[in-house]
């Protein structure tokens, strides 16, 4: 009996648990001969649109649409495939409706056979739908707001029934009451009626206005070391005018433009009962007001330096800033202090003064001067700021084996424009600038003369997420007076090597003496071009072509070559900035010119 229990129950099992270790060796043996996975399908596809009303809403169909979205990411099955399409079916049909076409009608087809397969949705727009009807409701508080013309929020009775359209009548209307003394507004209902016998639609805003108040006395929370009578001066505050949201955000950016706090906000307020004067409570996280920094740069053509800085931001508790900068490089070194006083006088108009001490020797020149000056730049329209200011200078020069001491007074002035998105890294915008400076000869042998320079640059973001950004920019100096020979070689103008023509030594693209020294001139131009790519994230590659030269004449006369440096240029971006390393070469090489250079430093060249 015990015999016949082993073979019934214990065989069976032995017998299968070798057949189990076996199988792993058998395919261990075999792995050479079959494929162990199988290359996965995948359904790709491409996108067709057609019917669709205009180009825009094209475009807004492209971007909603899923299949659009995924299409990098093909699905396994064609039964995946479809429920994409169904998905931009709603969609399409959302983005038909905010335009104005609430009767449209959205069929789509795939063609299988073909590679990839063909998604085509066919659009019947149906009418486009218009506004008849646009009509505002009070409700609320005891004092009732006028109602606001519909020119004024962004309506016309006649216009396409889009949603933007009535979604920006909305924000307008609260915000416009919140402006005039009404700022707890707020939408107490929304009707809106599609009529598909007549094609139109008509719209009813129930508003609940809430309380009408006074704003009254400005106050702050988190004042540490700034004054709060500064605060209240560039306020300009006046109690007891009924509230305005508009004026109180205007105020709070200002305080931020300062670069005194890293946040400004309005403190909630406690609820108010109609015709009340409430207060208004701003709550301001002071910044650091002290701070040290190092930077470094390097090229070939002008060795390595360092620059040091140290910055007080509010020093008499006012705002003012008070900096001292050194510079210790291979072609010159320099101490400078500066003092700002903001808002001097009058809002955004800012007192400079500075003083200078600086040593370079150059190919060009020897130097060693000491200046100073005082001037006031102003804000204007926003984007531009113009400056006015007096200087003086006291220079020994060693040129062409001559030293000699001059002495000038100068009024400078200048405006620039930025509407630029960044200060190291612009993508979109442009900058220009000028500056026009008089200068009169306080001793014997320096001159009269007028010093002008024009500069500009633009940027455009060509693909999508900003990954290929086109930059090209364009400087032009002139100087009317004295000969070039008379003229102090350090005023004269100069070009080649970094934040000039990458490629050329510094100074030396323009005249030369015998000794391939540069002389400088009397005028110059200048172009450059550059692709900045976005690779990853954080790396970029960038290149570049710079062009130009310099005149012994008052203006550009193209008596000399124009040259040419091309180059390509490595980006390592990081939160302060680009750090970038460019190699140039000059395209016209002339025998006092290397083969190459190179330039490291911080943010973008222009």
């Amino acid at each position: 009996m015990i015999l016949s229990f082993l073979r019934l129950h214990f065989l069976p099992i032995l017998i299968a648990a070798l057949l189990v270790v076996a199988m792993p060796i058998r395919t261990g043996l075999a792995a050479d001969e079959a494929p162990t996975t199988s290359e996965e399908i995948v359904f790709e596809y491409k996108l067709e649109i057609d019917g669709a009303p205009n180009d825009d809403v094209k475009e807004l169909l492209e971007q909603s649409s899923r299949l659009e979205q995924l299409i990098d990411m093909p699905p396994t099955s064609m039964a995946a495939l479809i429920r994409r399409a169904d998905e931009d079916i709603e969609g399409f049909s959302k983005v038909m409706r905010s335009q104005g076409y609430y009767d449209s009608t959205i069929t789509y087809e795939t063609e299988e056979d073909q590679k990839p397969v063909l998604v085509k949705y066919m659009i019947l727009p149906g009418a486009l739908f218009r506004i008849t009807k646009f009509d505002i409701r009070f409700d609320g508080a005891d004092t009732k707001p006028k109602a606001p013309a519909l020119s004024g929020i962004g309506v016309e009775v006649g216009a396409p029934a889009r949603s933007d359209i009535v979604l920006g009548a909305r924000r307008q209307l609260l915000n416009d009451l919140a402006n005039t003394g009404f700022p707890d507004a707020k939408i107490a209902d929304q009707n809106i009626v599609a009529d598909f016998a007549t094609d139109s639609m008509e719209v009813t805003l129930t508003v609940d206005a809430g309380p009408s108040l006074k704003m009254g006395r400005l106050s702050f929370e988190g004042l540490e070391t700034v004054e709060e009578r500064y605060m209240r001066r560039l306020a300009e505050w006046m109690a007891g005018v009924a509230y305005d949201a508009s004026k109180i955000d205007t105020i709070r950016r200002r305080y931020l433009r300062t670069g005194l706090f890293s946040s400004v906000r309005l403190k909630p307020r406690e609820t108010a009962t109609d015709g009340e004067t409430v207060p208004v409570v701003l709550i301001v996280v002071e910044r650091a007001q002290r701070s040290i920094g190092i930077g470094a740069s390097a090229s070939t053509s002008e060795g390595f330096g360092t620059q040091l800085y140290w910055e007080h931001r509010n020093y008499f508790g006012e705002g003012e800033k008070v900096r001292a900068d050194l510079v210790v490089a291979e072609i010159r070194r320099g101490l400078r202090l500066a003092f700002t006083k903001p808002n001097y006088r009058k809002i955004d108009q800012n007192l400079n003064a500075d003083i200078d001490w600086k040593h370079e020797n150059t190919e060009a020149y020897k130097e060693d001067s000491i200046s100073t000056f005082v001037g006031l730049d102003r804000r204007w329209q926003e984007r531009w700021v113009l400056g006015i200011g007096a200087s003086l200078e006291y220079a020994t020069i060693e040129d062409d084996g001559e030293t000699k001491d001059f002495a000038l007074a100068g009024l400078p002035l200048t405006a620039r424009y930025d509407s630029t998105n960044d200060l190291l890294d612009p993508i979109r915008g442009i900058r220009f600038g000028t500056s026009i400076i008089p200068y009169a000869g306080l001793n014997d042998i320096t001159p009269d003369f007028l010093r002008t320079e024009f500069d500009g640059s633009t940027y455009y973001s060509v693909l999508r997420k900003e990954r290929l950004v086109l930059a090209g920019r364009g400087k032009i100096g002139m100087m009317f007076g004295d000969s070039t020979n008379d003229i102090p070689a350090t005023k004269r103008f100069y070009s080649g090597g970094g934040g000039s023509i990458r490629g050329y030594k510094y100074q030396t693209v323009g005249p030369l003496d015998a000794n391939n020294d540069p002389t400088g001139g009397r005028s110059l131009l200048e172009v450059g071009f550059e692709a900045r790519t976005r690779i990853t994230e954080d790396i970029g590659l960038v290149p570049f072509i710079e062009g130009g030269n310099v005149y012994e004449s008052m203006v550009p006369d193209f008596s000399g070559e124009f040259l040419w440096g091309a180059g390509l240029g490595f980006r390592y971006y990081t939160a302060v900035g680009p750090i970038r390393l460019d190699v140039a070469v000059p395209l016209n090489r002339r025998p006092v010119d290397d083969a190459f250079q190179v330039y490291i430093s911080i943010g973008q060249a222009f």
